[in-house]
């Protein structure tokens, strides 16, 4: 009788190593500036998913020894260290390059996951086999609680979606390597709006990103100095993937007034004084000129 028990509890202990070498592998990639106060609940939340990812990378964006200091309590991270700070962009890339797995999840370091998060993309992934992405739902934070939550987004992105408003968050966001790889990885010029200008490129070359409509990432918003938080870099991000993308814009009557007028507003509402007010008077007359833009 004691044997037959045993051999059971072998046999499904066999089971589920083998469930578990047949998972997708997940690297999950984490740009650090300056994020002591925040990583470790950016941390805790990888490790009590409910699929583990196969390695942590984070890329140490120019903060120097202390942040090496800081990181070295995490024994289970990879960390890759910057001497000079280069950008969310180029630190993403270089920990999407180390990375040895099929699949990339991006996580900043002061955002966080619900436990389920990689385990329901796999299962999406898996159901819907045609998409080389997904991202989910995002709900954003701060020290008072939840904020906004936004799960209204299109199931198989266009490049209509993309051209009319950033759809794609990163920390959301779990993709193939081989997609980036085709892609080139974010654009390093570009240093605010890099995530909606890769996911334009990924549609662009026939790459499809699905959407799951649950809220399974969190994202702060405490004006900590986080490159969403700061109008002049966004101004100057958005301007730079108009350029860019500029006849992708014009094949579509309409977008590109658009796009110009959601990026006055959304810049301005991260400026202060006379920025704010000249950012906002230019929405303003956009709107008198066009009232299709209110």
């Amino acid at each position: 009788m004691e044997i037959r028990i045993k051999v059971h509890l072998v046999a499904n202990l066999l089971k589920q190593t083998m469930e578990c070498l047949m998972l997708p592998s997940i690297s999950v990639v984490i740009p650090f500036y300056h994020a002591e106060a925040f990583f470790d609940e950016t941390y805790q939340s990888i490790k009590q998913q409910t699929i583990q990812p196969q390695e942590i990378i984070v890329v140490n964006d120019g903060c120097g020894a202390k942040a090496l200091d800081f990181l070295s309590q995490y024994d289970d991270i990879k960390v890759i260290d910057f001497e000079e700070n280069k950008g969310v962009s180029t630190a993403r890339n270089a920990g999407a390059k180390a990375a040895t797995s099929t699949w990339i999840a991006f996580l900043d370091a002061d955002d966080m996951w619900i436990p389920t998060k990689l385990e329901v993309q796999l299962a999406f992934l898996e159901e819907h086999p045609h998409f080389s992405a997904c991202h989910t739902g995002v709900t954003t934070f701060d020290k008072t609680g939840d904020l906004s939550t936004f799960v209204n987004k299109p199931f198989d992105l266009t490049i209509v979606d993309l051209l009319e408003s950033m759809q794609v968050t990163p920390p959301s966001l779990l993709i193939t390597k081989a997609a980036l790889e085709a892609v080139n990885y974010f654009d390093q010029k570009i240093r605010c709006s890099e995530d909606h200008e890769l996911s334009i490129r990924l549609v662009q070359q026939g790459f499809r990103i699905g959407f799951i409509n649950q809220a399974l990432t969190k994202v702060r918003r405490m004006d900590h100095g986080n490159i969403s938080s700061n109008g002049r870099t966004i101004l100057i991000g958005h301007c730079q993937l108009l350029k860019k993308h500029w006849h992708a814009f014009r094949q579509h009557k309409g977008l590109t007034s658009k796009y110009i007028y959601k990026t006055l507003m959304t810049a301005g509402g991260k400026s202060r004084s006379l920025e704010r007010k000249i950012l906002f008077t230019l929405g303003k007359i956009m709107t008198l000129v066009n009232s299709n833009l209110k």
